[in-house]
């Protein structure tokens, strides 16, 4: 059973009709001042659709009337965009058979049935919109997908401020997926950087605002990640914890190393009897989920509810191979791909696909321009380390950058982390080192810089990465040197404006990068240095 309501119902039934449809969205609304439901499409143009339960004829002016008041409040949120006319559409609950005609070329009715044609908003009177005002009228009218974000200052990166601005908007095909309705499985792949966490987030508070008492429930593997998923939700009433940890809340272990021994715990919890108590499942970063934990929330999700949605990036996995499509053999999904990246500069994410050949970042062309990233040679681990604090020591003192937005990134802890601490307290610099002991505690925005692993750091984002230990990575081999490959890749494409790598030995990764001409900056410390 669902609690659906009609409008809801309405919206599911719409969204899966336009499957596939390009340059459609369909937006649920977000106030009572809005209408039921706004269609954004590039031919057919913009309508606001009201649904109207027991309505069975367009006779009735009711519907009409209500719906033109809330058209009103969205020419005026449109402004200027709206020049092209808003229509308005009136669905009829009871009414029987297709299209029931025009009244006028401003007031439309449909029935039900009428949704279930992939094509019926070409029932309606056309109005095309061009491609600018397209995206234009999305950003001014999804507001929820919207996450407010604190601008940087910066001398050192001219383009930060403009490049970031005070918001992250997703696009039109993320905004479908977090506000429209999840059948039973949605999968969400994308590059790096192009909102798939910020999509889960929505998603989940929009489900709690529309869906009071509903259990939902955001789930992801790694412990660095919760309380930044927990704060961008901002909700309480939603769950967001460890997979391990949302098991053993529901009474049940599945081993948190995975494999066999998480295969034949999930056995004996279905022997026993999973409850479905949940009503939506989130899972961030699915690609480092073991098939096991994978089953068990698919197994704890109430049907005809909010659904599973699972995001993530084969090219980011760093724990293990698993085959998605094996765990999802029978179960009714819809695939969608992000395509634009909005994290990290191009430079950053040309040099991430240097490094991951076999995997490359789509969708470059959509991300910002930025500064080149900087290669630094030192002759020591030692080097690297004093050159790095001198780094983030300028930067500080001339007011480039404040502590909090540094991240130095290590793809190993042994001979790197001691190093880089004698470092920065030698320039009396202030940082927090991440590791087991206050991993759940993690907060980015903290007013220091962060010495963590880039397996702790996967997910998250930061103004300015420093990646130390490139040189220490494996290349080919078998299944684990291959997830040591991604590592590089994951690491760079933590950084959105400023990247620098230290190395003192070259290894086929840093050929790759200096090969890359205009993208790549070389110095050599202490020579280049005014030290």
């Amino acid at each position: 059973m669902t609690d659906a309501s009609p409008a809801e119902s309405l919206l599911r039934r719409a969204v899966v009709s336009l499957r596939g449809r390009p340059d459609a969205l369909l937006i649920s609304a977000d106030g009572h001042e809005r209408p039921d439901l706004i269609l954004i499409d590039r031919w057919a143009g913009m309508y606001a659709i009201e649904f109207e339960p027991n309505g069975n004829t367009i006779e009735d002016r009711a519907p009409f009337v209500r719906l033109n008041r809330k058209r009103a409040e969205l020419r005026e949120t449109l402004g200027d965009l709206a020049s092209s006319g808003v229509g308005a559409v009136v669905v009829l609950g009871a009414a029987k058979g297709r299209f029931l005609g025009t009244q006028t070329a401003n007031h439309t009715a449909l029935a039900i049935e009428d949704l279930d044609d992939p094509t019926w908003p070409d029932l309606l009177p056309a109005r095309p919109i061009d491609e600018p005002t397209f995206q234009a009228i999305v950003d001014r009218v999804a507001p929820a997908v919207v996450f407010t974000r604190r601008g940087r200052e910066g001398a050192a990166d001219p383009g930060a401020i403009d490049r970031e601005g005070f918001r992250i908007q997703l696009d039109a095909a993320p905004a479908a997926t977090a506000l429209g309705p999840v059948e039973d499985v949605a999968v969400i792949t994308g590059p790096p950087g192009n909102g798939k966490t910020l999509l889960l987030a929505a998603r989940a508070r929009h489900l709690a605002q529309t869906h009071s008492g509903w259990n939902i429930a955001v789930v992801m593997f790694n412990r660095a990640l919760v309380p930044y998923v927990a704060g961008l939700v901002g909700d309480p009433s939603v769950t967001v914890m460890t997979v391990g940890k949302f098991a053993h809340q529901l009474g049940f272990r599945i081993d948190f190393e995975g494999g066999v021994a998480a295969s034949r715990e999930l056995a004996r919890a279905r022997a026993r009897g999973i409850p479905r108590v949940v009503d939506a499942v989130l899972v961030d970063e699915v690609q480092d989920m073991d098939p096991a934990w994978l089953h068990f929330l698919l197994d704890v999700v109430r049907p005809g509810r909010g659904g599973v949605v699972l995001a993530g990036d084969p090219a980011q996995s760093l724990y293990r191979e698993s085959d998605l499509n094996d765990v999802l053999r029978g179960r009714s999904v819809v695939h969608h791909a992000l395509v634009r990246p909005y994290r990290s500069t191009k430079p950053i994410l040309n040099v991430a696909s240097a490094l991951s050949p076999s995997s490359p970042v789509v969708g470059i062309e959509w991300s910002p321009d930025g500064e080149p990233v900087d290669l630094i040679w030192a002759s020591s681990w030692s080097g690297q380390a004093a050159c790095i604090a001198w780094e983030i020591g300028t930067m500080v003192a001339d007011g480039h950058r404040k502590p909090g937005d540094i991240a130095v990134l290590v793809t190993q802890r042994r001979g790197t982390l001691g190093r880089l601490r004698a470092a920065l307290d030698a320039e009396a610099i202030p940082y927090e080192v991440i590791d087991h002991t206050n991993v759940a505690q993690f907060d980015p925005a903290a007013p220091t810089v962060k010495l963590l692993t880039v397996h702790s750091g996967k997910g998250h984002e930061f103004p300015v990465v420093v990646l130390l230990g490139l040189e220490a990575l494996p290349v080919g081999g078998d299944a684990e040197a291959r997830q040591r490959e991604r590592v590089g890749f994951v690491g760079t494409t933590r950084a959105k404006d400023q990247l620098l790598i230290s190395y003192t030995r070259q290894n086929p990764y840093l050929e790759r990068l200096i090969a890359l001409g205009d993208d790549i900056r070389r110095w050599t410390w202490p020579d280049d240095y005014e030290v």
